[in-house]
């Protein structure tokens, strides 16, 4: 029977025992080297394919005595990398190479394709990297901005030439750029499996059957993958690893770091793992990852020379695995995701009891070993302004008759189930939005934006939005007045930040006057000054903080700043230290007041009359600054304006 394969031998190919060192396939001269590891191994075949057209054009028995411990490695000469793609059979099984640089045929999105339908391809093009450097920014410098690479600029609305892809991205950094942000966070972005299998589900509304078995998209892309590719589909051009590597180039070219996703199997070797990231490191250059799964190399990773200042986020940090009970490294590269903090301040958020003192300790947690990311909202849950627009998930499109999804989400619509068009709705949602910001980008760990939620991006009550590959997950980039005031307020807090050391966990604040300056580096207020009430029915307390303890290269110091949170159906008169003598409290932010006046600009703060306490009107906080009297804007001055 015609195969339509050329007739070769293992003497076409010059199979010989390969040196063990580089694992998967690797070019060399006129030849490659060839590295797998595999268990209980029976048979090991090697398949070379055309890349025209996939047809296949040789089998090689590759022989098992090449082998040591689990790992086998062959030379093989007389492959021209440039028109061929190949997989590997073991035991009878195709699978791809665990360590492929590139995969052929899962160009199109979307497309269910079998491990037989997709090809391993060579990739040794040299790539000029126009002598890019790493930013290295430290952990309190960072804000995150979490972004799925399709979804970021799939939407219509999104004026992107290149639409869903890593071009998309790149079209897209002015926006990131002014918005502030320091590194991005992209979810799954290598090649993963596009669409699973998924045993009796509900059925949606469209489904034939009760129990009809569906396959169901993997649009997050969190599962099995290989883990050295980038994703095909995500590319605008043919080339997926040119065009991630060029966006990565801007990105950093605009002062913006690169953090990658993976999402490990219980059963994967770790050696693979630390390969991969030092592979995506060195090769794409990246400058952090965030792992998830079980039996992580953590340790390992944190500890190899090659990856000492590449950041790694987990969801949980054991810091006793890497450093020793005093030990302070002199980079931070542990970063654990604070999900407490999410839970934490979205219920005193809404307005339940007994958040008060547990946010006050989540609010200023820093690290000695690690940073902390803290977040209101991300991937797996309801965006920001959902949260304030919904109680109960509405996951009926997943086809899991709304099953699927988190029940407890801390969430309050503010009156009214999703959309409305009542003003006073409206308003009171807006300013929850400025709220939640507010307390995320103040806080001293690293704050995390899910992309959108700073534009009030809506997935329609969705809180588990994994399958949905349409506008419930696409970003959407129109503007309206509401969208606008919100994204303002969220510029203004980060740039504000970005300024003050004192806010953004600079130094590890130890509630203590350890300089001996009359002030502790962070102090707690309540009606009373210097008393906090952090009892069970409490929803509001004053943080001061003394820039004392955050100095600029130990010579000009950090200012001090009040931030009053009043999270209570009750306004409150929140009491305020004793400044020095020559600094008076001015009101740098109101989360109460509108557009225009819910922000004043660097020198339009305005003096607070009273200067022994300032009222907070219910569901606000507000920031006051200690500034001198002179730096009150001459207009304002000459017309008596007080707050």
């Amino acid at each position: 029977m015609e195969t339509g394969m050329d007739k070769v031998s293992k003497m076409d190919y010059g199979i010989k025992e390969g040196n063990y060192r580089e694992r998967g396939m690797v070019a060399h001269h006129n030849g490659c080297q060839f590295t797998i590891a595999a268990k209980n191994v029976k048979s090991l075949q090697l398949l070379l394919y055309r890349k025209k057209g996939f047809q296949q054009i040789a089998e090689l028995e590759l022989p098992l005595q090449y082998r040591r411990g689990n790992l086998y490695s062959y030379y093989l000469e007389n492959i021209d990398f440039t028109t061929t793609l190949y997989q590997v059979k073991i035991n009878g099984k195709i699978q791809l190479e665990p360590y492929a640089k590139a995969i052929a045929g899962r160009e199109v999105w979307g497309e269910k394709r079998s491990e037989e339908q997709v090809y391993c391809a060579f990739h040794q093009d040299a790539y000029d990297w126009q002598g890019d450097c790493k930013l290295n920014y430290k952990t309190w410098q960072t804000i995150i901005y979490k972004l799925h690479v399709r979804g970021f600029t799939k939407h219509k609305t999104s004026k992107v030439k290149h639409k869903g892809t890593f071009l998309g991205i790149t079209e897209k950094i002015p926006y990131l750029k002014e918005l502030g942000i320091t590194a991005v966070e992209v979810m799954p972005a290598y090649e993963f499996e596009e669409v699973i299998e998924k045993e009796n589900l509900y059925k949606p509304s469209y489904a034939i059957e009760e129990t009809q078995a569906l396959d169901v998209l993997n649009y997050w892309g969190y599962g099995k993958g290989n883990y050295f590719t980038p994703k095909a589909s995500y590319a605008a051009t043919k080339n997926p690893q040119k065009e991630w590597k060029d966006t990565i180039k801007e990105l950093h070219k605009n002062g913006i770091e690169v953090i990658m996703e993976f999402s490990f199997g219980a059963h994967e070797d770790q050696t693979m793992m630390v390969d991969c990231v030092k592979y995506w490191v060195e090769e794409y250059h990246i400058d952090g990852v965030h792992l998830y799964g079980a039996n992580l190399p953590v340790s390992l990773l944190a500890q190899h020379p090659v990856l000492a200042e590449v950041k790694i986020l987990q969801n949980y940090q054991d810091t006793t695995a890497v450093y020793e009970e005093d030990e302070i490294p002199e980079t931070k590269v542990l970063m654990e995701y604070n999900d407490g903090f999410e839970g934490c301040a979205r219920r005193l958020l809404k307005g339940d009891a007994g958040q008060i003192s547990d946010f006050a300790y989540r609010n200023r947690k820093n690290e000695e070993q690690q940073g902390i990311v803290n977040f209101m909202a991300n991937h797996d849950g309801f965006t920001l302004y959902d949260s304030v627009s919904y109680e109960k998930k509405h996951n009926e499109d997943n086809g899991e008759a709304g099953k699927d999804g988190n029940n407890y989400n801390y969430t309050w619509n503010c009156g009214v189930e999703g959309a409305t068009r009542k003003k006073k709705i409206l308003d009171f949602r807006k300013k929850q939005l400025k709220n939640a910001f507010a307390m995320v980008l103040l806080s001293q760990g690293s704050p995390l934006i899910l992309s959108g939620d700073e534009r009030c991006n809506t997935q329609r009550g969705n809180n588990n939005a994994y399958c949905q590959d349409n506008e419930i997950s696409w970003m959407t980039w129109q503007e309206n007045a509401f969208q606008k005031e919100i994204y303002d307020f969220v510029r203004h807090l980060i740039a504000f930040r970005k300024k003050h050391p004192i806010l953004s966990g600079a130094v590890r604040l130890r509630v203590m006057d350890y300089l001996a300056c009359g002030y502790p580096d962070v102090s707690y207020h309540g009606e009373k000054a210097w008393t906090p009430y952090f009892e069970e029915d409490s929803r509001y307390v004053g943080i001061m903080y003394c820039g004392n303890y955050a100095c600029v290269d130990k010579k000009e110091c950090d200012d001090f700043f009040y931030i009053a949170y009043n999270l209570h159906w009750e306004k409150h008169v929140l009491a305020l230290p004793n400044l020095p003598k020559n600094l008076k409290w001015h009101v740098v932010a109101d989360t109460s007041k509108g557009v225009g006046k819910d922000w004043l600009k660097e020198g339009s703060e305005l003096l607070l009359q009273e200067q022994k306490g300032v009222e907070v009107s219910p569901r606000s906080i507000m920031i006051l600054q200690g500034k001198k009297t002179k730096n009150i804007t001459e207009k304002a001055a000459k017309a008596g304006q007080r707050w």
